[in-house]
């Protein structure tokens, strides 16, 4: 999305809070918007197209130090380098200053979580979260794009096993994403329910 599609959808949005909104129109504006997400065309050794979409998964970054900002190229990296993947497992990571950025092609079977990547989208906030909790520009993008991919997708944000924890899926071999994310996530399905309707 350029900065100009970016100011339009903002000013749509902000319109929404103090007009009385036709319901088609609102749709319509649901239905056609997109988060900014820095496209960063990262190189991946192999690719393979995820056959559907039913889960959206949050992570957390996890590095002993918990203050510590991740980008998609420096997991992307880390992933190939120390962990012998094509690439970064993740579909998009949020920054410390709120910034979204694409890590694997949003269309392409993940590495986030074992055993439920061919139905999954990984999102990897950047942080540790058993350490602190998340910032609130951090949490206003988590929930921007988990609407959106709700809506991509089609997605019941408040369906059971819809929007989970990494934890969620590989039971008792994982804390991400963090207490403080994880005690969050009935807060994001509902505000993510609301942001849709």
């Amino acid at each position: 999305m350029n900065r100009r599609d970016f100011l339009r959808w903002a000013a749509l949005t902000a319109a929404g809070f103090f007009l009385p909104a036709r319901d088609v129109e609102a749709r319509y504006v649901l239905e056609t918007w997109e988060p900014p997400i820095r496209k960063l065309f990262l190189r991946f050794t192999e690719y393979e197209a995820r056959p559907s979409t039913e889960v959206i998964v949050i992570h957390h970054a996890g590095f002993p130090d918990g203050d510590k900002d991740s980008s998609a190229e420096g997991i992307h990296k880390f992933h190939q380098e120390v962990n012998g993947w094509a690439g970064i497992g993740y579909h998009y990571v949020i920054r410390k200053d709120g910034r979204i950025e694409q890590g694997r092609r949003p269309s392409a079977v993940g590495a986030h979580a074992y055993g439920h990547n061919k139905n999954s989208v990984g999102i990897c906030v950047a942080g540790n979260f058993e350490l602190a909790k998340p910032n609130g520009k951090q949490m206003d993008s988590l929930i921007l794009l988990t609407a959106w991919l709700c809506q991509k997708y089609k997605l019941n944000p408040v369906g059971k096993g819809v929007i989970v924890g990494h934890r969620d899926l590989n039971v008792g071999e994982t804390d991400c994403p963090g207490k403080y994310l994880y005690a969050e996530l009935g807060a994001i399905r509902r505000r993510v329910r609301d942001f849709n309707n």
